[in-house]
């Protein structure tokens, strides 16, 4: 009964940050964790500690799960190289540069050093994306940006087990773990979508969206208990689970009805847990135990951003020899926007270790760091670099107002169908309607002569048109009217399409 008090405070509290960061232009994650730090320190509460347990098996599921169903595969496949570059290679190198430098800096045992290199390194997309939402961010390093935290979750959990595991032997054995660590995500990959696929398959055979949603939920909790009792990565599996759910199973198996449903029940679930969760790690970590290892503190910061400079300008940069070049000011972004969040601070509170509290408290420190100092500048930042263009912003606000109108009209017609207006009356309001839209249709007519703008507005057309094309020959091969060898032959045609377009 008091865990259920306390979760209810922590959420009108949560509220009630969420209305005040709304006036005052504020990140409303960082705000979590102010608020947290003053309710930890004042005593409010009681500690509720943020376990092990609690966050991979009741909070990562549904915040993973939230992200890969939103995310669109073509996207991530477009964006693949980098995103599956950052995510291995570079926290690996991150790892590595973070556990040799802390043990030559600070003279903390080397496997030590590797295990906070391991915790600290996975980023949490929740205050960059948030971020993005309210500006102009170019899709593609929005996507590039949640793509690398998701798929960094898992590897650097990975490697965080596997180090655990040296640590407490006392030796490290590189080829093992190099291959544990394969063993482990290519086998969360294959139960996350064999999982999803047979979700896929039977929402196929259901029109409930109650049903069809719950489906969903178990499916996000069960992939990672699954994955987790195979001894591979349920992070991973839960991500692939989503992915398949995001882009097929939401696309050839569920009506209208389900897919608001589905979006609005998981936007309330990750709205429920981000808030808790960015409130906890306030008030979990303590201001006066991080004092009693400032020196150490001071130290892993700027080696914690070193590492993660050294694992994203080389790598991105040797990407763009064999892929598109990633403009140097998205590179600034990536670099900036690595923020550290609940992944960290949940490895650190689980740890048994000797040096637990140095280790812990280092983490925290960089953690605060991060979330504080690194969210706040990024969205002046980001802010500053990309403003959008005047003309697009007025060609937005038009095909808005024309989508909302046309949207009415349809709704009138409807009713007049239905008997619920009189007939005069509709056509009144549909005349008027009429012209409003004739009046912004001229409007566009003239937005669109602008060469840039026209050419963006083509681009992104076409692959509307070409996702479409491929929508409707993935669901004739799964009504039975073409042949799997033809839908590979018809997907590698409109995928070659798609590229050249993205090339453009």
């Amino acid at each position: 009964m008091e865990l259920l008090e306390e979760i209810l405070i922590l959420l009108l509290i949560s509220c009630t940050v969420g209305v005040l960061v709304k006036y005052i232009r504020f990140p409303y994650t960082i705000a979590l964790v102010l608020v947290g730090l003053f309710v930890g320190l004042a005593n409010l509460l009681p500690e509720i500690k943020l376990t092990q347990d609690i966050v991979f098996f009741l909070i990562l599921p549904p915040l993973l799960f939230e992200g890969a169903i939103n995310t669109e595969l073509e996207n991530f496949k477009s964006n693949f190289k980098p995103i599956l570059a950052l995510a291995t290679l570079g926290v690996f190198v991150c790892v590595v540069v973070i556990g040799y430098l802390i043990n030559y800096l600070t003279d903390i045992p080397l496997l030590l050093a590797l295990l906070f290199g391991a915790m600290i390194t996975p980023t949490d997309p929740v205050s960059v994306l948030a971020t993005f939402k309210t500006l102009s961010v170019p899709k593609k390093l929005s996507t590039i940006v949640e793509g690398e935290s998701i798929l960094n979750d898992g590897t650097g959990v990975v490697i965080f087990s596997i180090v655990l595991e040296m640590t407490r032997v006392g030796k490290a054995n590189i080829i093992t773990a190099i291959a544990d660590f394969f063993v482990v995500c290519i086998g969360g990959a294959v139960i996350g979508l064999i999982l999803g696929y047979s979700a896929y398959k039977i929402l196929g055979y259901i029109d409930d969206h109650l049903i069809e949603v719950t489906i969903t939920l178990i499916l996000a909790f069960s992939s990672f208990i699954i994955a987790e009792n195979f001894h591979v990565s349920g992070v991973i599996a839960v991500v692939a689970a989503g992915l398949i759910i995001g882009n097929y199973g939401r696309t050839f198996s569920m009506s209208p009805s389900t897919r608001v449903s589905l979006i609005t029940f998981w936007g309330f679930v990750v709205f429920i847990v981000n808030s808790l969760v960015f409130i906890l790690i306030g008030i979990d970590i303590h201001l006066d135990k991080l004092l009693n290892y400032w020196n150490v503190i001071l130290v892993a910061i700027p080696v914690v951003l070193l590492s993660r400079a050294l694992a994203v300008y080389p790598i991105l940069n040797l990407i763009g020899f064999f892929d598109n070049k990633i403009p140097l000011l998205w590179q600034h972004v990536i670099f900036w926007g690595g923020l550290h969040g609940t992944i960290p601070v949940a490895l650190a509170l689980s740890l048994d270790v000797v040096n637990r509290d140095m280790i812990a408290s280092m983490v925290f420190g960089v953690v605060l760091f991060s979330l504080v100092v690194q969210g706040i500048s990024l969205e002046l930042v980001v802010k500053k670099k990309f403003v959008m263009d005047e003309k697009k912003l007025r060609y937005e606000e038009v095909l808005g107002r024309i989508i909302a109108v046309k949207s009415a009209k349809q709704e009138v017609e409807r009713m007049l169908f239905e008997g619920e207006i009189q007939e005069t009356l509709a056509k009144r309001i549909i005349s008027d309607l009429d012209s409003i839209i004739q009046q912004l249709s001229m409007d566009y007519s003239k937005l669109v002569e602008d060469k840039d703008l026209a050419k963006d507005i083509w681009v992104r057309t076409w692959k509307r048109v070409l996702l479409a094309q491929k929508s409707a020959v993935v669901d004739s091969c799964i009504k039975g009217l073409i042949s799997e060898e033809t839908l590979n032959k018809l997907i590698k045609e409109i995928d070659e399409e798609l590229e050249k377009i993205e090339n453009m």
